[in-house]
């Protein structure tokens, strides 16, 4: 497999958010994915796009917020 996609356990590992997450924003169709042609139960990801969601801003949390 190519370097420019990644399985969903790495891409998630390679964004910094848990698998469960990506799988959520890839379910609302905030990422896209294709399904690998061996397993299609396989979500594959983009390294772009991986890369547009890391550097996307994140929200800052409530009790940090309260805080300052």
């Amino acid at each position: 497999m190519s370097d420019e996609y990644l399985p969903l356990m790495r891409a998630a590992e390679y964004v910094g958010i848990s698998r469960v997450k990506l799988a959520q924003l890839a379910k609302e169709g905030a990422i896209a994915y294709v399904t690998s042609p061996l397993d299609k139960r396989v979500k594959l990801f983009t390294r772009a796009d991986l890369d547009q969601l890391r550097n996307a801003p994140r929200p800052v949390a409530e009790a940090a917020a309260r805080s300052e």
